[in-house]
């Protein structure tokens, strides 16, 4: 278990397959919120403290789909289990995009939940026409 510092909120991840970390709502400890591939430095370099282990969930040893989109083409794909399928925008909707975050922008995202906020990364990662 990592104990994140969101700028005053207090929050835990879990971490899952390398590089994949679950993180759990501050006022729900038991509500996983998202799971996301996180860089290495987060927990590697003491940003992150380490606090704990705790055995890992059945549900959080499936992998979760991703979707990508091509930068040059637009087409879109689901990403899961090392295997990429085609897809349509219908299919990645709700769908986490296949990318990996600095451990700034995950306590930002964690901060902005805690503060009922939009998250600007969440926003510019999603599907939208420019994404």
């Amino acid at each position: 278990m990592l104990e994140i510092d969101a700028h005053g909120h207090l929050c835990y991840g879990q971490m899952l397959e390398h590089p994949e970390i679950a993180f759990f709502d501050p006022m729900n400890p038991d509500k996983v919120l998202f799971r996301l591939w996180v860089q290495q430095s987060a927990y590697t370099k003491g940003r992150w403290q380490k606090v704990g282990l705790k055995p890992i969930s059945k549900e959080l040893t499936v992998q979760e789909p991703r979707f990508k989109k091509d930068p040059i083409s637009g087409k879109l794909s689901i990403y899961i289990n090392e295997k990429e399928t085609p897809a349509d925008i219908k299919d990645c909707l709700n769908l986490e995009r296949a990318a990996v975050w600095d451990p700034e922008h995950v306590e930002g995202r964690l901060r902005d939940h805690c503060e009922n906020k939009e998250n600007i990364w969440v926003k510019s990662l999603g599907l939208t026409s420019d994404a």
